[in-house]
């Protein structure tokens, strides 16, 4: 299980050594952990130690570490690979995970991510991708293919009793995927679009099967919701019902049991009878580190990491939730890592795209830095949203593998790219088009000129209930075509400045929870900007008041008013409920949908809070 990966070497300086070994120290074993059905685990663990040992190969360099680097011919088989005529996917979200953290560049956490590295210099690397500035907004982007603004979510997350969601009107990924391509599909991590009613869970909306939990955050290993500990956020479901998730093994730290899940997922699926469609958004890198327990007290154990990782990370890294935080991402690569051999070992990693992205930029309280950039989770300032983005897969022409793509690109083009990827036709119902382009064309060939996108709304705080907002005079907006960036935003507050991750905060020692929020975006002076982003990608250069781009700010503003007219959905409605702590208390103090009745379609939900006999996540230790 501990395999070798070789490709072609990018020797450098930034070049290490990475033994591909598992980083579950906390179950001492891989073999603790494997729970799976008695034939998928022998399938799994048959084929996983077969692979051809010409498939995985290490590298020393100078540093001494470790470099894992994925060749193309990763897929070498052990059993006959049924392939359909259809790619699989699997998209990686990560949690807060800001820009220039994966190591394609330089920077500290350049040594972190061998793995992930190795993928995206094999695949396509997205300079020049957006995510949203939070959770929820950027999670109904991607699964919608709109804009959070066309969606009435352009404005605060989903909270444990928060009686708003994505409308149900929306058609998500998973739902097109299966409708037009038999696709089964699997969501494993976190969701936070919606939860209140059973309508607004994952199996309800195109997943065939979910495990994870509902609301921003979660502890690593209790699963307890940091805001309300009182209470467990975490369950499964399949298309038939869902529960409480409560098996033996809950406590695992989330990154090994997502990627566990995920292996589990993969050994069960039949590729012959559907491609496969997996959505895992893992927790990692998100705060906080620590837990209620006490031997989690100062957040992830090093016994976690190899020793010579966690030797680099604290003799490079500054700052301790920096530290923490680099040592979560590292236990992210190699569980991608663990996640690839499983499709490598089905045969399937010659017909499978591997997505990875981040859901925003990195909150600063948190360990999260966003390179030069300006700006912190939370903001519409470069650094919010700008994030680090790849594809990869053996079915990218050889011409755009090792590329790196400059066109804009937004999280809601992955729907029609993912679409048009798959061979799957469809057509928006009337008044829910598409925000997103498929970026296919222009990102095979690494050319930015054949970009479809010629604007990116960042976002608008617009019709939102409760706030008496006016993008001309207090509320944030921004919009950017290829060169030029037009924003209102408020400054002199802390998610409007630059953070080096040469430098530590002054409270750098607290393991708790920040979550940098959109509200703490709202502090300070009110200002305009035009920034050239070819010239001054770090925003520093304010040309708004300069005569000279009189006429780029005037086509900015009429795009924006543009999209201003196309709003319909006022965002985040006020109400909370009452009446959800005493649903969970009755449910053993588990976060779960509280309105079963008279919901707000007018219909009956398809989903029932009973035992998903047919999950494929259930526990079978």
């Amino acid at each position: 299980l501990e395999q070798k990966y070789s490709n072609k070497i990018e020797d450098g300086p930034d070049a290490y050594q990475y033994e591909g070994k598992s980083n579950d120290r906390e179950n001492k074993s891989w073999f603790n952990h494997i729970s799976y059905a008695l034939v998928a685990g022998f399938l799994i663990l048959f084929a996983t130690l077969s692979i051809s040992s010409k498939s995985f190969k290490n590298i020393k360099s100078s540093n001494g570490l470790a470099t894992t680097t994925v060749s193309d011919e990763i897929t070498t088989d052990v059993i006959t690979p049924s392939i359909n005529s259809k790619p699989n996917f699997i998209f990686i979200l990560a949690d807060d995970l800001g820009y220039n953290s994966v190591g394609y560049n330089a920077h500290d956490l350049t040594a972190v991510t061998p793995f992930l590295t190795s993928l995206a210099k094999g695949g396509v690397v997205l300079s020049n991708y957006y995510a949203q500035e939070v959770c929820t907004p950027s999670r109904a982007s991607l699964l919608t293919g709109r804009y959070p603004v066309s969606l009435g979510m352009q404005y605060e997350e989903i909270l444990s009793d928060s009686m708003w969601g994505l409308n149900t009107s929306e058609t998500l990924l998973p739902e097109v995927l299966r409708d037009m391509s038999a696709y089964k599909s699997y969501a494993i991590g976190k969701w936070n679009i919606g939860h209140y009613t059973p309508e607004m869970l994952p199996t309800a909306r195109g997943f065939d099967h979910f495990i994870g939990y509902m609301n921003g955050e979660n502890y690593y290993w209790s699963k307890k919701y940091p805001l309300e500990p009182q209470y467990t956020d975490f369950m499964y479901a399949d298309s038939d019902c869902y529960s409480a998730y409560n098996s033996s093994d809950l406590g695992t730290y989330s990154t090994f049991l997502y990627r566990d899940k995920a292996v589990q997922a993969i050994a069960a699926h039949d590729f012959s009878a559907n491609p496969l469609f997996m959505y895992l958004a893992v927790q990692a890198v998100h705060d906080p580190f620590d837990d209620l327990a006490d031997e989690f007290s100062n957040g992830i154990p090093a016994s976690y990491l190899e020793a010579s990782m966690y030797s680099h990370i604290l003799s490079t890294v500054k700052g301790r939730s920096r530290q923490q935080y680099a040592m979560a991402l590292n236990l992210l690569d190699s569980s991608v890592q663990t996640v690839v051999e499983a499709l490598a070992a089905k045969g399937q990693m010659q017909n499978t795209y591997v997505i990875f992205a981040s859901d925003n930029g990195g909150c600063y309280q948190a360990g999260g830095r966003n390179g030069d950039l300006r700006g912190s989770k939370g903001s519409l300032f470069e650094g919010g949203l700008k994030v680090d983005s790849f594809i990869y897969s053996a079915l990218l022409p050889d011409s755009a593998r090792g590329s790196v793509y400059s066109g804009i690109m937004h999280v809601s083009d992955w729907f029609p790219t993912i679409l048009e990827l798959s061979g799957s036709d469809y057509i928006p119902q009337a008044g829910f088009d598409l925000d997103g382009v498929s970026q296919v064309t222009a990102m095979l060939a690494a050319d930015a000129t054949q970009n479809a996108r010629q604007y990116l709304l960042y976002n608008m705080y617009y019709k939102v209930n409760d706030e008496s907002f006016d993008i001309y005079s207090n509320a944030p907006v921004a919009i950017r075509d290829k060169q030029y960036k037009l924003a209102h935003l408020y400054v002199d507050n802390p998610q409007a400045q630059w953070y080096s991750f040469e430098e530590a905060l002054s409270d750098d020692s607290n393991m708790g929870s920040f979550s940098c929020p959109q509200s703490m975006a709202l502090m300070g002076r009110y200002a305009k900007f035009l920034f050239d982003l070819d010239s001054d990608p770090n925003e520093k250069t304010n040309l708004y008041f300069n005569s000279q781009y009189s006429d780029i700010k005037s086509e900015l503003y009429r795009q924006l008013e543009y999209f201003r007219a196309k709003v319909s959905f006022d965002a985040a409605p006020a109400n909370v409920s009452v009446a959800a702590e005493a649903a969970w208390a009755d449910q053993g103090d588990v976060i779960m949908p509280w309105v079963v009745s008279a919901l707000p379609s007018g219909g009956t939900s398809k989903l029932s809070q009973c035992v998903p006999s047919q999950s494929v996540f259930a526990w079978a230790g």
